[in-house]
């Protein structure tokens, strides 16, 4: 969580931040914090989780509501979005306002309410690539009322890191520029709440020598002080600030040093208090490489009253990025803080009463989401499931937890199992059944920078046999992405290994049921040129079969595999060749049929956003379909897939864009054959899910389990990614959370003998469809027209129907009769 920013309503405060929880991209989130320093919100209010990634938000409080405006990169380009947030927390504009999305790069948006209208400016360079500065108005309903914005600064060289405050008649935007100098001055304009630029030309604050820049701006009721970051007299940065009349006029033009003490300054907010201002900064005065968060009373008559500085943070670890608001009877100053991870960043705050006085020298965590999980494992040992997934609860590692789910969908667990708690990273588990315990490995980070295999038996109770872990390999260099099968004997562990030193390779071990390593040394699987990666392995009733990754060719990646016998022997050390068609080949997931294995893989040969293609490899390791099955082409991204077994077909299930708004899971049935039938959605709920995990039950019983997006679900908050679980057999007809409806002149849905669909229109009469019963196995293809119904069994059944390659199917239920 970092890069936080605050305002007071007039009954709390609230924080808004840029959070990366979902571990993919970052969104906006926020919580209110009470006068007494409580956190109201602690799993965080999501106000903006679009995709890609939402960051750098401001926030002000126009006297109803919070304007939140952040930068946004959901289209693949940086624009400006908002969002209103009422004072108890509820998002009003949960897809966000649309305030800037010229050509160009849009940033550092900043914003103030001018008695009317909030103003949001911004950095903006649809003309200059070096940037200008940008503004528009947004109304409390939040209407953008200048939707192409207006000029606030066009100058020569760079303008950048706008602010802004209004005084009761105008607003100020200050910024940094370079027109004079390249190394940064510190400019403002002033703008009617009618959007006039009253300085088109611009009020020069700060022309000092070397680099000012990054300034802040408030207002106490005569004046605005403007601080900035300065460069003028030392190799360090201090903090530096200037008043500025509502006339323009400025009245330090020399600047007031507001913090010249050694070391690195960086000026990071201005507030006014009702009696003086106050100017945040982090500071590195303690000459370590962490700093603190400081701050200082500046009088509106300019005098600087903590001439040393008022220490607000100096816990251990770094700390910067504060902001500061008032609320009436202390400040609430908040800051990006490192104390618990030094690469992941919370939000911390603390109160400081007008006189100075700190009152939470320790901070006040903001934002207490739960740790997000993801990439789940899943088996199935004849009674229950037991999945596993990588956990980054304590933030400051991750571990491997697991739970067990009975075949009727209740968790076992209410309190998770513990897998890997150790000290370090612990990710991407895998498991695998023996007929008496679960063996579960993982990538584990415990011994310091480079990554190891270990694993653990668990009972079918529950119970973790080896609670220090199982180290299946710790050579040196990285051991990776590990994944697990068992030949009725012994387990075999694959994993990617660059002990070599100069490029990954693929190696594997075998563990026999009572945790012994029978090859601690790994069995070279392939070392063939460049790299190989990213395996996975099944059991074929002779054989393993091991598949990766491999860029031998040194321009794109195939899917390689080789067999592996039980007693450890690699019988195709030159690997075979299962898709090697133009452009990557990636991520593959390999199953077993009883005759034959089936391989699936994302594949770019005509889509560099991914497809989902698959290919049987026989037990005697000859490819039987080497152009490969098309699984989905769809438009959009599909990637991740994983397979298994039924009983009777393999089942793929991957995670799918073609929505083009968030990732859902979708599935496809392939036949022993090679055939692809029944594909279709099996999971879509609001947010993302990717990552399938699948495992076969009792019968053709499969569970899916996923990393999917949880906000509130049965009256708790999560606000991040959480493992979810489902029951196949899949795909099946599936009614979506939001249905769209298609038309509102229905076909008849009550069909005797004959279904008639209309003829479609353009390049839609080639259009087709399949007729599934309510379990959705396709039963018939359909055409345009009649078509004959009259063998059916009478019931309730589906029409499926794709109107072009790239469009969804369409869907609607009809009742056959006698």
């Amino acid at each position: 969580q970092e890069d936080p920013a605050v305002a007071f309503d007039g009954v709390n405060f609230l924080v808004v931040w840029a959070d990366w929880r979902s571990d993919s991209s970052s969104g906006v989130y926020a919580t209110r914090v009470s006068p007494q320093g409580v956190v109201l919100d602690p799993s965080g209010i999501a106000v903006s989780t679009a995709g890609s990634d939402q960051q750098y938000p401001a926030v002000a409080f126009d006297g109803t509501n919070f304007l939140a405006a952040w930068v946004d990169n959901r289209d693949s380009g940086y624009d400006v979005f908002a969002a209103r947030v009422t004072p108890q927390g509820a998002v009003l504009d949960p897809t966000g306002i649309a305030v800037s999305t010229a050509s160009g790069t849009q940033s550092s948006p900043a914003v103030a309410f001018d008695g009317v209208n909030s103003l949001v400016t911004w950095s903006d360079r649809r003309s200059d690539p070096s940037g200008d500065i940008y503004a528009a108005r947004v109304t409390p309903q939040g209407t953008v009322l200048d939707p192409t914005g207006f000029a606030v600064s066009t100058g020569s060289g760079a303008q950048s890191s706008p602010t802004v405050a209004f005084d009761g008649t105008n607003s100020l935007v200050t910024w940094t520029d370079c027109r004079s100098d390249p190394s940064g001055d510190i400019y403002a304009a002033r703008i009617t709440p009618q959007g006039t630029v009253l300085d088109p030309s611009g009020i020069v604050v700060s022309a000092a020598a070397n680099t000012q820049e990054s300034p802040f701006v408030a207002f106490d009721g005569a004046s605005f002080l403007v601080a900035w970051y300065d460069l003028r007299s030392t190799n360090y940065a201090d903090v530096y600030a200037a008043r500025v009349t509502p006339q323009g006029t400025v009245l330090d033009p020399s600047g007031i040093a507001v913090s010249t003490a050694e070391g690195y300054e960086d000026a990071e907010c201005v507030a006014f208090d009702g009696t003086n201002f106050w100017v945040t900064w982090s500071d590195y005065r303690s000459g370590s490489a962490d700093g603190d968060i400081y701050a200082a009373r500046v009088t509106p008559q300019g005098t600087v009253l903590d001439t040393s500085g008022i220490p607000v943070s100096s816990a251990p670890g770094d700390r910067y990025n504060s902001a500061v608001a008032f609320g009436g009877t202390n400040l609430l100053v908040t800051w990006e803080d490192y104390r618990n991870n030094p690469y992941e960043p919370d939000v911390y705050a603390a109160r400081v009463t007008p006189a100075g006085t700190v009152l939470d020298p320790q901070g006040i965590l903001a934002t207490l989401a739960i740790g997000w999980q993801e990439y789940p494992a899943v088996a199935f040992d004849g009674a229950n499931f037991l999945v596993s997934w990588a956990n980054g609860r304590s933030d400051s590692t991750r571990a491997v937890y697991a739970a067990r789910v009975t075949p009727q969908g209740a968790v076992l667990d209410s309190t998770d199992i513990a897998i890997s708690t150790d000290p370090g990273w612990h990710s991407d588990p895998a498991i695998a059944f023996d007929g008496v315990n679960y063996l579960v490995t993982w990538m584990d980070y415990r011994n310091g920078s480079y990554g190891d295999i270990y694993a653990t038996r668990v009972t079918p109770q529950g119970t973790v046999l080896d609670p220090s872990g199982i180290p299946v390999t710790t050579d040196s260099g990285d051991q990776l992405y590990p994944t697990i099968a068992f030949d009725g004997t012994n387990y075999l562990v694959t994993w990617m290994d660059d002990r070599s030193g100069s490029t990954y390779d693929i190696y594997a071990a075998r563990v026999a049921p009572d945790g012994t390593v029978l090859d601690p040394s790994g069995i070279l699987v392939s070392a063939a040129a460049d790299y190989q990666s990213y395996p996975a392995v099944a059991f074929g009733g002779a054989n393993y079969l091991v598949t990766w990754m491999d860029y031998r060719g040194g321009s794109d990646y195939d899917i390689f595999a080789a067999r592996v016998s039980p007693g450890g022997a690699v019988l195709d050390t030159a690997g075979i060749a299962v898709s090697s068609d133009t452009n990557d080949q990636l991520y593959p997931a390999v199953a077993f049929d009883g005759t034959n294995f089936l391989l699936s893989w994302t594949d770019e040969r005509s889509d560099w956003q991914g497809d989902i293609y698959a290919a049987r490899v026989s037990p005697q390791g000859a490819v039987l379909d080497p152009a490969g099955i098309p699984v989905s082409t769809v438009e959009g991204e599909q990637q991740y897939p994983d397979v298994a077994f039924d009983g009777t077909n393999s089942l793929v299930a991957w995670g799918d864009y073609r929505s083009g708004s968030t990732f859902d899971i979708y599935c496809a049935r392939v036949t022993p054959a090679g055939v692809v039938s029944d594909s279709g959605p099996a999971v879509r709920q609001d947010g993302d899910q990717v990552g399938p995990a699948l495992a076969r039950g009792t019968g053709s019983q499969l569970f899916l389990a996923y990393m999917g997006w949880a906000g509130t679900v049965g009256g708790r908050t999560y606000n991040t990614d959480r493992i979810w679980g489902t029951f196949g057999p899949f795909p099946g007809v599936q009614e979506t959370p939001n249905a769209e409806v298609r038309t509102t002149r229905p076909l008849p849905t009550i069909v005797r003998g004959v279904l008639f669909l209309p003829e479609a229109r353009g390049e839609s009469r080639e259009s087709s469809g399949e007729l599934l019963d309510v379990s959705g196995r396709k039963v018939l293809d359909v055409r345009p027209g009649a078509n004959d119904v009259s063998r059916l069994a009478p019931g309730v059944y589906f029409v499926s129907q794709r109107r072009t390659r790239n469009e969804e199917p369409k869907t609607m239920k009809i009742v056959i009769q006698d």
